[in-house]
């Protein structure tokens, strides 16, 4: 698996864009790919894949050769069909949280640009979010993406940059196995991470988490309780929708399934 040896935020700039750009025009028809080195340095390397028109692969062991030479801070490819979205793929969006590289993506006909980066906090990096992680307003606006942008990961985001708690992630992949009966990412994981199923008569506290079950009968959505007081709460609810604040009761009490909480030293 790829790893990176440099901690350098990457940052993507004219230059880049340039390199990238360039490197594209010398084979139009294919899917190109490359490295990002530190200070705006771009290096094209070989696509391995099988079917180079429609996905790229590189080589394990060329990259562990080049990033020990020179560090790598993300992983570039293009598409250039018209079929083709200016996004990166499900695949793309693994494949760097699993080796915590950034991925970035230029698409040859539309002119577009995407970038993840699994380091960060905000999962649409060049969408300019203006708001402080320490501000409510960061985490609003949010669209909806399985596995980059869903209720687990401004659960995670929000954890971490309001409450400075660090939660894993947890290998997803189609959106479709959340209503499988076979799928319990939430029950089966959160107590070892230091939370607590609450009792029916606890009273609420701002930062429980509830546990919900909109479709099929297995718990798949995670909302965050802002205010007992309001029920003001906060999620990103799914496909076509934005992260929002809504007002926790009636329907929504109903769909819960569990109510969690967060307790420092509780499954340690």
């Amino acid at each position: 698996m790829f790893r990176l040896r440099s901690t350098q935020v990457f940052t993507l700039t004219a230059k880049i864009k340039q390199r990238i750009i360039a490197h594209a025009q010398y084979v139009p028809n294919l899917e190109i790919c490359g490295f990002v080195h530190e200070a705006d340095d771009t290096q094209p390397c070989a696509n391995i894949s099988e079917n180079p028109q429609e996905a790229f692969e590189i080589s394990a062991d060329y990259f562990e050769e080049i990033n020990a030479l020179t560090p790598v801070t993300a992983i570039y490819h293009t598409h250039w069909q018209d079929s083709q979205p200016a996004l990166l793929s499900a695949t793309d969006i693994s494949n760097s949280k699993a080796s915590k590289i950034p991925y970035l993506l230029y698409h040859t006909a539309f002119g577009q640009w995407d970038y993840y980066d699994p380091n960060t906090l905000y999962p649409y990096p060049l969408i300019p979010n203006t708001h402080s992680p320490k501000e409510l307003e960061y985490y609003l606006g949010w669209k909806f993406e399985y596995n980059r942008s869903d209720c687990y990961t401004l659960f995670r985001s929000y954890y971490k940059g309001m409450l400075g708690i660090e939660l894993p992630d947890f290998p997803r992949g189609d959106i479709e196995e959340t209503i499988s009966p076979d799928w319990d990412m939430f029950r089966s994981n959160f107590d070892a991470l230091g939370f607590r199923q609450l009792e029916a008569d606890e009273p609420l506290q701002a930062n429980d988490v509830m546990l919900m079950c909109i479709v099929g009968d297995r718990i798949h959505h995670a909302a965050i309780l802002l205010d007992p007081s309001t029920g003001k709460a906060l999620h990103n609810l799914g496909e076509g929708r934005l992260s929002e604040i809504f007002m926790y009761g009636g329907y929504w009490v109903e769909r819960t399934r569990a109510v969690i909480r967060y307790e420092k030293n509780h499954g340690s």
